[in-house]
């Protein structure tokens, strides 16, 4: 795999321009639209005296941006030009389909939280060095509550990168690693590491003590309070069986922002921080899984 400067200015060279006039195109149309709307929404609210005049033309504004024939197309150039150009040259045993995602039936068995709605789309699969199966994709889980009234509202659960590898060995164990403050698991699984520092930004769950101890190593923990402490998000894990699962509180990924440059730097590093991460922390994971009787 290639180091994230040489894959900017490899996608850069090929991609930048054509991509950024389709952006500034989209943003200018967007922007003039949304000033239009304002304008008449004012004259208009100063003509009825009816305040809704701006709500509605706040409306148009956000049907025009959503329906905006200019911003599906910039969008979907992006996903096909460059997130799809970013993870073959990060590694050629990587495919993106930003149509496609992970199962809901495995995003289960990775037993994260309880929710009512599953979305899941820009699947990055593939193999790793080693040849171990690895899916990657945006999650998005969702529930309902009802109020006294019967009205029902919609809340966001998890919505972020969720990843699924496939191990060699079979795991007699459950190891659960959680941000700090989830408690959603018997207290007597629960294990006290050596890393004070650890305790306090993760908990970790397993019915199997010894065995959580000897795959979650010192260098390990380090690399997940460095992460946590850099991008600040906290990566959670489940090892079941001969699945590792691995997911990051991000929010929307890969997708296109037309208040930035289609090729923003940060945007991109971020991405390939996150993909290099999990590659980085499976495979320590991985070599001690292969080290150790489980």
């Amino acid at each position: 795999m290639k180091n994230f400067n040489d894959i900017y200015e490899k996608i850069y060279a090929e991609c930048s321009q054509p991509l950024e006039e389709l952006r500034k195109k989209t943003r200018n149309g967007i922007t003039t639209v949304i000033l239009i709307s304002i304008i008449v929404g004012i004259i208009l609210t100063i003509i009825t005296r009816s305040i809704f005049m701006i709500f509605l033309a706040i409306i148009i504004s956000i049907f025009y941006i959503a329906l905006s024939k200019n911003n599906k197309n910039y969008r979907t150039m992006f996903k096909e030009k460059i997130i799809k150009s970013f993870v073959k040259e990060y590694s050629d045993s990587l495919e993106f389909y930003p149509t496609k995602g992970i199962s809901e039936m495995t995003y289960r068995q990775a037993k994260f939280e309880y929710y009512e709605r599953y979305h899941s789309e820009d699947l990055i699969t593939g193999t790793l060095e080693g040849g171990y199966a690895i899916n990657m994709a945006e999650v998005q889980t969702e529930t309902e509550e009802t109020d006294s009234d019967g009205n029902r509202t919609t809340y966001t659960v998890f919505h972020g990168l969720f990843a699924e590898i496939g191990l060699d060995k079979m795991i007699n164990s459950d190891i659960r690693i959680r941000r700090d403050g989830m408690s959603l698991f018997n207290k007597k699984d629960k294990i006290e590491m050596d890393s004070g520092e650890f305790e306090k930004k993760f908990n970790v769950y397993s019915t199997d003590k010894i065995i959580a101890m000897q795959l979650l190593t010192s260098d390990i923990m380090d690399m997940l309070l460095d992460f946590k402490e850099k991008n600040k998000i906290t990566p959670e894990i489940t090892i079941e069986g001969n699945k590792f699962y691995i997911r990051f509180a991000t929010g929307s990924v890969f997708e296109a922002k037309l208040m930035k440059k289609a090729l923003d730097y940060d945007t991109l590093k971020r991405y390939y921080d996150i993909i290099n991460f999990t590659l980085d922390l499976t495979e320590k994971f991985l070599k001690n899984i292969n080290e150790t009787e489980v």
